[in-house]
């Protein structure tokens, strides 16, 4: 095993049931972790999810605040406590910026930051309680630079990375450790919202976004998984507390050239 302590240590993954979220479930697990994994519906492909990694299921949209408290709950008492929370769901659409609607607007800030917020809350007075815990939070680099008719994620995003080194200030001496993870372009289905809206196929946005990459390609999602992990191990929850790590392949465009 790669990490040691990882064994048994009690792990909720939101937005655990594809993409990134499935990777981690899926790396964790794989370390001797107990893995609750969070998503909105329970339906027959998170089910394979769950038959395949041997994860739990705490299920619910955290956009609603009194749901992410008892997503977290739950995840506690399927567990029996919460050593590792990763804040890892997410939504996105994509429209021009005078022309995005208030909705589709807080729908992604829900999602992406506050129901983050919520589930954080709800966890903090448990970590204290242990004696310490660590939270990841899974950022964009959408939210470092904005991105074309992206708006309303990129500035979701960009809240997780400020909320994140506030946390790792007010909860120090809590022994609750948080960092932050801004990835770049990784192929997960939410490409398909990328091609949509530049009206290009799926395989020409991966290859549009790869020429921006000094590794030549997209990340998987395993890629993201395995540091989620060192940030959850002994010495990467350390080493990083307070502090955001970008995993973006030598991603080195600093604004979208296409806008």
């Amino acid at each position: 095993m790669k990490y040691v302590e990882m064994e048994n240590r009690k792990v909720l993954i939101t937005g655990g049931t594809q993409g990134i979220g499935e990777a981690m479930a899926d790396t964790f697990t794989a370390e001797g972790a107990d893995v609750v994994i969070n998503g909105r519906v329970l339906n027959e492909k998170v089910q394979k999810v769950l038959d395949r990694t041997g994860a739990k299921a705490s299920m619910g949209s955290i956009q609603d605040p009194k749901v992410a408290a008892e997503v977290v709950k739950k995840a506690c008492e399927l567990n029996g406590g919460l050593d590792v929370l990763i804040c890892n769901a997410a939504g996105m659409s994509m429209a021009p910026y005078l022309e995005s609607e208030p909705e589709e607007w807080w729908s992604q800030i829900k999602i992406n930051l506050s129901g983050h917020m919520a589930c954080i809350k709800a966890a903090i007075p448990i970590m204290k309680a242990a004696g310490g815990g660590t939270i990841i939070l899974i950022s964009s680099f959408f939210g470092t630079i904005g991105w074309n008719n992206a708006t309303g994620y990129g500035s979701s995003k960009s809240g997780l990375v400020a909320l994140g080194q506030y946390l790792a200030r007010k909860y120090k001496d809590d022994n609750i450790k948080v960092c932050t993870i801004i990835p770049g372009v990784i192929d997960t289905p939410q490409l398909n919202v990328d091609a949509n809206d530049l009206n290009i196929s799926l395989d020409e946005v991966r290859e549009m976004y790869a020429g921006d990459i000094a590794m030549g390609r997209i990340a998987h999602p395993s890629e993201i998984a395995e540091a989620a992990l060192y940030m959850a191990s002994d010495a990467g929850r350390k080493a990083l507390n307070g502090r955001h790590l970008i995993v973006s392949g030598g991603e080195y465009r600093s604004t979208p050239y296409y806008i």
